[in-house]
């Protein structure tokens, strides 16, 4: 075995109390607050930072604090088959973990306890995570728990031994001879040891021929990693077996535990162990409070990048709308058609309408069809254009939302606009408005709808249109000017409306500064 650490680590009276448990459930209530909705660059780091530190408080410092005669906690973790259960057994000289050839074994977490050290365990979050089992076996002031694997192939079981992790004061590294080089564990148990657990490494079933060299390998990583203090057990190879090692197998082990186990010695371990968190613990605190005002910084600049994108798309329509564009071609055909010389709008285009009035009667009909039928073309030509518009409008949103540069910030992504629907949807309302500033406006030459008909025609530009709406009504009142103005708002509207199913996705995310959490921190700063 390598050097011991210095597990009779004496608390010194001149340090500071530890923070009040009403600080700390605040802590943790602000990091439970703390979101990252958006998938920025290390989101997803955060994510995992922030339920590391949220089981670092509910799961070992909260309750430390409220129990701190409570056993130190000592997690077995490593490889798959490295076999931690057997040595839990063997230590404790009980089958008290499941142990066999079936990866993974271990599902559900198994805590040894002394009977002593039982009731200190009641009611602690330790108890929600894994059964425990009393033995008098176990040393006492220990709690020894058999973790799932770090890299088992059910996800769930590598969250839940990552979580475990954080509820240790001890972490001794279970690997064997031919999974020693494997990476998750030791980046688990790198980032455990900068975090200032206690760690130990155990390199079980070797084999008497690569004793030496593997041991020589081992320590030469372990010291290139920062690890060159832990100390490291070695346990030979014996073959096929099922039960208990035989004692002497794992004596050193057992002795170095018990040692541990002393209650002065237990209890510093977990002095160091939870003295050297607090500062890991406020830098980590820290990087979620950055990481929150960058997501609340993040969502603002998305939420008016989404409602400025239509901007391009809009200004393009209400040109082409004030430009008369929707009155050329088929508008323009149908108006020469009907108000040219002999055609039923003539008299109205030409201002020759003072006409006797039975005659007037008896053409209003013709006059009011073709009127019906310049506005069909009309409200076609007004669709064109706002359905290219609303499809011009949602594309630039969707460049907003995924720049070629990286990938979309918010998943899933919303289902795009019908611009077809939203088009017909304006136009029809923008008639209907029509229609309804006209029906006061009863004339002999046009029947209602007629008149509708061709003061939309007017508003969208056609030539001679406005005219004759003047030829009808003398001065319109600014029938024309309002049906123009209601055109251009339903147009906007309409263009606008392409960003609408990224601003409902934008409502439902939620994301708060990080400044209570700084406040939190600080306070766990003056306390600790």
């Amino acid at each position: 075995m390598t050097a011991q650490p210095d597990v009779t680590d004496e608390v010194d009276p001149a340090e500071a109390p530890a923070p009040r448990a009403e600080v700390l459930a605040d802590l943790e209530a602000e990091v439970a607050r703390a979101r990252f909705p958006l998938d920025l660059p290390g989101a997803g780091d955060l994510r995992a930072l922030r339920e590391q530190v949220l089981t670092q408080l509910g799961t070992r410092l909260r309750p430390r604090l409220a129990q701190p005669t409570a056993p130190a906690v000592v997690v077995l973790g490593g490889s798959s088959g490295a076999g931690k259960s057997t040595l839990l057994n063997s230590v404790v000289g009980a089958e008290v973990s499941a142990a066999g050839v079936l990866r993974p074994t271990t599902r559900r977490p198994v805590v040894a306890v002394h009977p002593a050290d039982a009731p200190a365990l009641e009611g602690q979050p330790l108890t929600e995570l894994a059964d425990v089992v009393v033995h008098d076996g176990v040393p006492e002031g220990l709690a020894i728990l058999d973790a799932p694997d770090l890299d088992s192939v059910h996800a769930p079981n590598r969250t839940l031994g990552a979580r475990l992790l954080e509820a240790a004061d001890l972490w001794v590294f279970v690997t064997t001879a031919s999974r020693y080089g494997d990476a998750i564990p030791w980046r688990t148990l790198t980032e455990a040891e900068s975090r200032g657990i206690t760690t130990a490494v155990v390199l079980n079933r070797v084999p008497a021929g690569v004793l030496a060299p593997v041991r020589a390998d081992l320590l030469t990583r372990m010291d290139g990693l920062g690890l060159g203090s832990a100390p490291l057990f070695l346990i030979p190879d014996v073959g096929p077996h099922e039960g208990l090692l035989a004692a002497d197998r794992v004596a050193e082990l057992g002795a170095w535990l018990r040692l541990v186990a002393r209650r002065q010695q237990s209890v510093g371990v977990v002095r160091r162990t939870t003295r050297r968190g607090w500062a890991s613990l406020r830098e980590e605190l820290f990087a979620l409070a950055t990481g929150a005002d960058d997501q609340v910084e993040a969502l603002a600049a998305l939420r008016s990048g989404t409602e400025r994108a239509p901007d391009a798309a809009v200004t393009a329509v209400l040109r082409a709308l004030r430009e008369g564009r929707a009155a050329l071609g088929a508008p323009t055909t149908r108006w020469l058609a009907v108000a040219s010389t002999g055609g039923p709008l003539a008299p109205l285009a030409t201002g020759t309408g003072r006409l006797r009035a039975g005659w007037r009667r008896r053409a209003t009909a013709d006059r009011s069809a073709a009127a019906a039928g310049l506005g069909e073309e009309v409200t076609a030509a007004v669709e064109v254009i706002l359905r290219d518009g609303v499809r011009s409008g949602a594309a630039a949103v969707a460049a907003a939302w995924d720049p070629a540069d990286r990938p979309a910030p918010v998943h899933p992504r919303p289902s795009p606009v019908d611009a077809a629907a939203l088009a017909a949807l304006a136009v029809r309302e923008w008639r209907e408005a029509v229609t309804a500033a006209v029906a006061t406006r009863a004339v002999a030459a046009l029947d209602g709808p007629g008149l509708a008909a061709l003061v939309a025609a007017a508003a969208t530009g056609v030539s001679g249109a406005g005219d004759a709406v003047a030829a009808v009504l003398g001065p319109d009142g600014g029938l024309v000017d309002t049906a123009r103005g209601e055109l251009l708002a339903r147009a906007e509207e309409a263009v606008r409306a392409a960003a609408g199913p990224y601003l409902e996705t934008l409502a439902g995310v939620e994301a708060a500064p990080g400044t209570d959490l700084r406040v939190r921190t600080a306070e766990l700063r003056e306390l600790a």
